[in-house]
């Protein structure tokens, strides 16, 4: 598969940057002048502008060199959003999208940070360490963010990762009786093209979790809720024919750069 390229930072993007979506609305007149409209929310699309300066001979090279490999708008690539959460149904961990271990049990309508009744309460009933994770399609070898809200009574203990089938990362929390909101920067040696992030409780543990989102960046923003849909999309296209650069200094390259993908 081909991958839109990260910065060498670990970002996906720089603001400032411009995110569009566009719906089909169906329209119908009637015979005697009445219309009715409805919105196709089967037809989407969504258009990012990205606008990016200081960029190294390197980085400029791995994008155009993707240009040439799609040929323009006529290829499709990867894209992971710089603005929204990765994963999908970030607050229904009992979707088939989630894939538990079989001693886990996941209890939905749990009073959440905010007041709300989206967070999930997770029970290890069994004699070992029991987990719940997604897996994304998307290259191993980025930057991610793990962040979670976590809570559990003084002492409960969970345990965030990110991980491959040769290489991973985790992170384990103590916890307080109060919410918290954590995270896990992920930054893995490894050349699969899909990486698993989820969360571990040893036996007998119980904690409450919400608002669970990865991100294609090295540090957690705003939490952004999703359901059927995430920012990982599979077929996105350059939105232009020509990439222009622009040199700013010795080794130093700025551009603009349109991505168009149906959503």
């Amino acid at each position: 598969m081909r991958y839109f390229p990260q910065l060498a930072g670990g970002a996906s993007g720089q603001f400032p940057f411009v995110r569009k979506t566009r719906r089909r609305t169906a329209r119908c007149e009637q015979m005697d002048g009445r219309e009715w409209k409805i919105a196709d929310n089967s037809i989407r699309e969504v258009e990012w502008v990205l606008e990016w300066r200081g960029l190294s001979r390197s980085e400029w090279v791995e994008l155009e060199s993707l240009f040439h490999e799609t040929e323009g708008r006529r290829g499709t690539f990867v894209f992971l959003d710089p603005w929204d959460n990765l994963l999908v149904w970030s607050e229904n961990l009992a979707a088939e999208a989630w894939v538990k271990d079989p001693y886990l049990v996941v209890t939905p309508g749990v009073e959440d940070p905010f007041g709300g009744t989206g967070a999930t309460r997770l029970r290890n009933d069994g004699g070992t360490t029991q987990g719940i994770e997604q897996v994304l399609e998307a290259p191993s070898w980025y930057q991610y963010c793990l962040s979670v809200w976590v809570r559990g009574g003084a002492g409960e203990e969970v345990t965030l990762y990110g991980r491959t089938g040769t290489a991973g990362e985790a992170r384990t929390v103590t916890l307080f009786g109060t919410w918290r909101r954590v995270s896990l920067p992920v930054k893995l040696n490894a050349g699969e093209e899909l990486i698993k992030f989820g969360l571990e409780l040893d036996a007998g543990r119980l904690v409450d979790v919400f608002g669970m989102q990865v991100e294609a960046q090295a540090g957690a923003s705003q939490y952004k809720s999703t359901r059927q849909r995430a920012g990982v999309y599979r077929e996105a296209r350059f939105g232009d024919d020509v990439l222009e650069v622009a040199a700013e200094g010795p080794d130093c390259f700025g551009c603009r750069v349109r991505v168009v993908a149906a959503g």
